[in-house]
This record gives structure tokens, C-alpha cells and sequence, in this order.
């Protein structure tokens, strides 16, 4: 009676996988206290992260736009003893660049935690843990570069707190949940040794795709930083286009190349996905050469903080990034390609997923 108890137990359960009309992901039904928790825990720092930022935006922003309006407003105030920092335009100040850069990543951050979560994505929820440590230190060390004084000062010492509190909780829950996950990717590849290597190098292959937009659209970015003014007229069209090439090359090679496995279709990504390595390393040396530039204070900011010294440590740190990541996107690139034909084909996607296959 006892095993019959909980043979019925076990059939009642709700099925742990769900097919979508787009992609296979977990039953909500069955997650665990400790997934519940750290999807609560995601969602309450990204919508933090995104206020303090969007408050952040708005409060820049709010500064007059042009070197007339800040020189008058200088003007009045060195009449009463001195000029008024808070004149200075938004193209005055790296904090709105960066507070831009912020919600773009956020969007990514997003998307690797939720997809991590219901796919059991391992590798986008080391993503998703990798942008935390970024988060953290990049406020951790705004903080400590350019306090700021008054409400600002404030606000930042708010949002360093905040993001100091959740940014190890996200980092403790999510690795226990890493640990954990498998079991979705079992029932859709199967006991297959080879094969669930072959999906797991798939997978991280996709990941790399969707990281190298990332990358790509930061790079723009900080590219256009202080209204564009470090770029040229030839590079203010060409780069937006890099862009949309990037982002349509990994729409492309995420859903049909990869899902359906167009073997001869696949070596059109390998020079397209070139493009963003070479403007990386264009980057590199356009910063190197125009550094002075970055370096340098516009004559209507009135104060030290006019320079972009970071942005261009930034920016090349991406560009080198991107640039140290192209042979192992390509090194996976060509394994995934390697494995077509060999049972992944549609794994994950619209189609019913099987049983496990023992």
C-alpha cells in the first residue's frame, strides 16, 4: 500500500516541463522555495537598480543644455561669491553616460536571470552573476572617484548600500541554484554523455551571441558619449549600422541557424561576425590617438568633472574584452557547427519534448 501511496503521489504531480508556442521551459509549478526566493531577490535588485538609475538619469538631465545658459547662470552666481556646479550641462558629466550604460546592461542582466532560471541556462546565469560584480563595482568605485556633495552625495551612498546588500545575496542564491540545475536538460537531450556536452556547448555558444550585443551596443554607447562629440561624421553612420548588423546577425544565428541547424548557412556568420572585432580594434587605437580629447574639459562645464577620462578606460576595456572573446566565440562557434546532425536539432524549441531517451 505504501508504494502504491506514493506512485500516486508522484503521478500527481504537475509535468516539470511546459512546451510554449516558442521555447521549452520549467513548469513555475514546480520550482523550489530556494528558486522562488532567488527570482524574488532578481527582480527586487533589478527593479532597484533600474529606479536608482532612472532617478539618477533625470537629475543630470535636468541641467541646462548649452554653454550660454551655464556661463549666466556662472555669472549670476559668482556675484554672490562664487559659481554654481550644478550649472553644468549633462554633457558635463560622466554619471549620465554611465547611468545610461547601466540600463542597457540591466535590460541583459534581466534577460540572462529570467532565462537562466526557466531554461536552466547555466551559463547565462553565470552571466547574469558576472554583470552583479559589475553593477557592484562600478558603484563602488563612482563612489569612491566622484562622491559628489549634498543630495548627491546621498544618493549615491543610497545606491552603494543597496547594491552592497543584494549584489552578494544574488551571487550566494544563484550559484546554489547553478549547482542544481540539469535536470530540464535531461529530459530534453536525454543520458547521452556526447550528446548533452554537444547541447551544453550550444548553449554557451548562444550565450557568447547574445553577450558579444552586449558588448556591441555598451561600445555604442560610450562611443556617442558627451552628444557624440568624439566621434566623427563618418563613424556617427557607420557604427549605428555595426550595431543593427550585430543585433540582426544574433537574432539570426540564435533561432534558425543554431535551432534548426543550416549546416551551410552557418559559415555566413564566421566573416559577419568579423565586423565587430575589427571596429573593436579601430576603437582601441581611435582612444589611443584621440586621448587628449577624453582628457580634456569643454570650456561651458565649469568644473574638473567635464573630462571623460573614464569613458575612455571604459571603452577600451570593452573593446579589449571583445577582442579577447573573439576566438572563443569562434572556437565554440565551429564546435556547435561541428555537431549538427547528431540529434540536437530543434532541442529546446517548439516542437514536444520527448521522454528521456535511456
Amino acid at each position: 500500500m505504501e508504494g502504491v501511496r506514493r506512485s500516486s503521489v508522484v503521478l500527481s504531480q504537475p509535468p516539470y516541463v511546459v512546451n510554449t508556442p516558442v521555447v521549452t521551459i520549467r513548469n513555475v509549478s514546480r520550482f523550489t522555495w530556494l528558486e522562488w526566493t532567488y527570482m524574488v531577490v532578481v527582480i527586487l535588485s533589478i527593479l532597484a537598480v533600474f529606479s536608482l538609475s532612472i532617478k539618477s538619469l533625470v537629475g543630470i538631465s535636468e541641467g541646462p543644455t548649452n554653454a550660454s545658459a551655464c556661463a549666466s547662470s556662472c555669472v549670476n552666481d559668482v556675484l554672490q561669491g562664487g559659481c554654481d556646479k550644478s550649472c553644468d550641462s549633462w554633457t558635463c558629466k560622466e554619471d549620465f553616460i554611465f547611468a545610461v550604460l547601466l540600463l542597457i546592461n540591466l535590460v541583459f542582466c534581466s534577460f540572462y536571470a529570467i532565462d537562466g532560471l526557466f531554461r536552466e541556462r547555466g551559463f547565462e546565469t553565470l552571466a547574469y552573476l558576472l554583470g552583479v560584480v559589475a553593477v557592484y563595482l562600478y558603484v563602488g568605485i563612482n563612489f569612491v572617484r566622484n562622491p559628489g556633495t549634498g543630495s548627491t552625495y546621498i544618493f549615491k551612498l543610497l545606491r552603494l548600500v543597496a547594491v552592497g546588500f543584494t549584489a552578494p545575496l544574488n551571487i550566494f542564491l544563484g550559484l546554489i541554484v547553478w549547482r542544481r540545475m540539469g535536470k530540464l536538460n535531461f529530459l530534453m537531450v536525454g543520458c547521452i554523455d556526447s550528446l548533452m556536452k554537444a547541447f551544453h556547448i550550444r548553449s554557451s555558444f548562444v550565450t557568447l551571441v547574445v553577450f558579444n550585443v552586449e558588448l556591441m551596443a555598451s561600445i555604442t554607447t560610450l562611443a556617442f558619449a558627451r552628444n557624440s562629440a568624439f566621434l566623427s561624421i563618418a563613424e556617427m553612420v557607420v557604427l549605428p549600422m555595426v550595431l543593427c548588423l550585430t543585433i540582426l546577425l544574433a537574432v539570426f544565428t540564435v533561432l534558425i541557424l543554431v535551432r534548426y541547424e543550416w549546416r551551410k548557412t552557418m559559415f555566413l556568420y564566421y566573416p559577419f561576425s568579423t565586423i565587430t572585432t575589427i571596429y573593436y580594434l579601430y576603437k582601441i587605437i581611435n582612444v589611443a590617438i584621440e586621448f587628449h580629447d577624453y582628457k580634456s574639459t569643454p570650456d561651458h562645464c565649469s568644473t574638473p568633472e567635464g573630462n571623460y577620462l573614464a569613458v575612455a578606460a571604459v571603452l577600451l576595456l570593452a573593446c579589449i574584452l571583445g577582442i579577447l572573446a573573439y576566438p572563443a566565440i569562434i572556437t565554440v562557434a565551429c564546435i556547435t557547427h561541428h555537431n549538427f546532425g547528431k540529434g540536437l536539432k530543434n532541442i529546446g524549441g517548439k516542437k514536444e519534448v520527448p521522454l528521456v531517451r535511456c
